[in-house]
């Protein structure tokens, strides 16, 4: 059972269902930091989302506010009023212009131009359940090529180079997500052949670098799905929603800390 609707961003991010980055938490951290953590929105998350309606749906744009007032400025609260009335985002006028010259830069670049036409779907949002687990799960694409059955997903970043994004892969769980959208659309009776990472430097030059994981790579973050989907089910049955240390234990100290002994 699965069902595919357009809504917008808050709608989405009210469901109770498991999204990636709830499994991601739970394989990299833990149940607890899942249902307990708080994550506030950064100036970064800001800028990606700005940078992202700049390349996905420049016709948005009026979206988009930004301003030189001071945060605590009758002028500054005003605005940001205003953005969020209409369901944008208030940025700096310094960060705006990072918005933009990445969206500029990404629609520069001919393999991301070509991921970004053709029967695009941007932020379709998907909820299904999965039988297998028998937990509900959802999903929401920043880019979907229907007519080449590839998902697309914008990444702005300190590094956009090779070596930048696998380190960013890594640390951020991108191979998880890969592989929970991936299933996602499996389950909703969807085709994937590709998943394809677009990269954007947040700072000139605003380098581009488009992306695709390794098997290797998929192998592991399907494994770190299977294992939170595992302990997400689990804990909706117990309700217990723990981490993974809190009895007494012996550590060592980090091997490059030994300087006396030198670990002997």
């Amino acid at each position: 059972m699965f069902s595919i609707e357009q809504m917008t961003n808050e709608e989405y991010h009210s469901s109770p269902a498991l999204s990636a980055s709830g499994a991601k938490t739970i394989a990299m951290e833990s149940l607890a930091d899942y249902k307990y953590g708080e994550r506030e929105p950064t100036r970064a998350m800001l800028l990606g989302t700005a940078t992202h309606t700049l390349v996905f749906e420049p016709h948005l744009v009026g979206t988009i506010f930004h301003t030189d007032a001071r945060a605590n400025s009758n002028a500054y609260k005003d605005l940001l009023a205003e953005a969020e009335e209409a369901g944008g985002v208030l940025l700096t006028t310094k960060e705006y212009e990072v918005a933009r010259r990445s969206a500029e830069a990404v629609r520069a670049n001919p393999d991301a131009a070509e991921l970004l036409s053709g029967d695009l779907v941007v932020e379709q949002s998907m909820f299904l359940r999965d039988e297998i687990f028998n937990i509900d799960l959802r999903c929401r694409p920043d880019g979907w090529r229907k007519d080449t059955a590839t998902l697309i997903d914008l990444k702005t970043t300190v590094d956009p180079s090779p070596e930048g994004f696998a380190k960013a892969a890594a640390n951020f769980g991108y191979h998880i997500q890969d592989q929970f959208y991936r299933r996602c659309m499996m389950l909703c009776g969807q085709e994937v052949d590709r998943f394809v990472f677009i990269c954007v430097g947040k700072k000139a030059p605003f380098k581009v670098g488009v992306y695709e994981l390794c098997g290797q790579s998929l192998m592991e973050g399907g494994a770190a799905v299977e294992y939170a989907l595992q302990k997400y089910s689990e804990a909706i049955k117990t309700d217990v929603w723990g981490y993974d240390f809190g009895k007494t234990q012996t550590v060592e100290i980090p091997r490059w800390a030994f300087k006396f002994t030198h670990g002997e």
